[in-house]
């Protein structure tokens, strides 16, 4: 009697386990094989159907990166990307009075201004940094690594820029100003107190002034006594944009003649031009009509 009643026990709880599993997989199958893992569902349908607050940040799906930031709004008439690498080695200089004695380049490409300082500049110092202090409009911007500062920023008619460039020996300002409904400058800027040719004496004082930062520049040397040659308008003329050519054409180095204006023809030792005479071209006072080097005949001093 004791075991038939223990068996019918042990059969009933039996047939309660069965039956529980029968409605766990059950409920396992209608929610799927991955019910499991889902998030929790919100409390009530209502709360489902709830949209995000205004202005919520959603987070990105995982493993996926968040979206980029939409692209800024069309560039305005007359305004273009900044210029890449291949662009600004593509054009020269432009002239900038002071820039030169400061070691720097001067570019423009489209309405983009870069000044480039690298290096000693006439003073010995190198470059520590630039600082825009006025104007830009948000757009400049500025770089500093090792020897080299630099300073990109639009150009524009009726705008003025003044940015601060220092060295480890000084600093200068350089101020760029195009006054509204004028041309474009034919100087583009200034540093303030930087040494320039711009600021030299005319006619033969000058010519030699830039004979001897020629030779500075080319010999390394830090004056001009060993310097040979003379200055010369016709030389100027011909090569005053290449150095070692204007110094050889002052030294009268053959084959480095000046270029002679209309009338005018190379003669002497040294290649000078000479105002050609002749029937109906005299010369003036203190000249003779000379053969001595060819024909047509030049004026030449007595």
């Amino acid at each position: 009697m004791i075991r038939t009643h223990s068996i019918k026990v042990i059969a009933c709880l039996a047939g309660a386990l069965l039956a529980c599993d029968a409605l766990d997989g059950s409920k396992d199958k209608d929610r799927g094989p991955t019910a499991a893992a889902e998030a929790p569902r919100p409390a009530t349908a209502a709360a489902a159907a709830q949209p995000p607050a205004a202005g919520a940040e959603q987070p990105a799906a995982m493993g996926q990166a968040a979206p980029p930031a939409a692209a800024p709004a069309g560039l305005p008439s007359g305004r273009t990307q900044v210029p890449t690498p291949e662009e600004w080695n593509a054009v020269g200089e432009v002239t900038v009075k002071g820039s030169s004695a400061l070691g720097c380049e001067t570019k423009i490409v489209r309405e983009w201004f870069r000044c480039t300082c690298r290096g000693k500049n006439d003073s010995g110092g190198t470059p520590t940094g630039v600082t825009v202090r006025r104007g830009g409009r948000g757009e400049a911007f500025t770089y500093l690594a090792g020897d080299v500062a630099s300073l990109v920023v639009p150009y524009m008619k009726g705008w003025r820029v003044e940015a601060v460039f220092s060295w480890t020996d000084k600093s200068h300002k350089l101020v760029l100003d195009w006054p509204a409904g004028a041309p474009r400058p034919g100087i583009i800027g200034v540093f303030e107190g930087a040494a320039s040719p711009l600021d030299r004496p005319a006619g033969a004082a000058g010519l030699q002034h830039k004979l001897c930062d020629c030779h500075k520049k080319l010999t390394g040397e830090p004056n001009c006594d060993n310097m040979m040659g003379a200055p010369d308008e016709d030389c100027e003329r011909s090569y005053g944009g290449d150095c070692a050519a204007l110094l050889e054409c002052s030294r009268g180095e053959p084959g480095r003649f000046p270029r002679c204006r209309p009338g005018y023809r190379n003669a002497g030792a040294v290649g000078r031009c000479f105002k050609i005479c002749g029937p109906g071209q005299g010369c003036g006072a203190a000249d003779t009509c000379s053969s001595d080097w060819g024909s047509p005949p030049v004026c030449m001093s007595e």
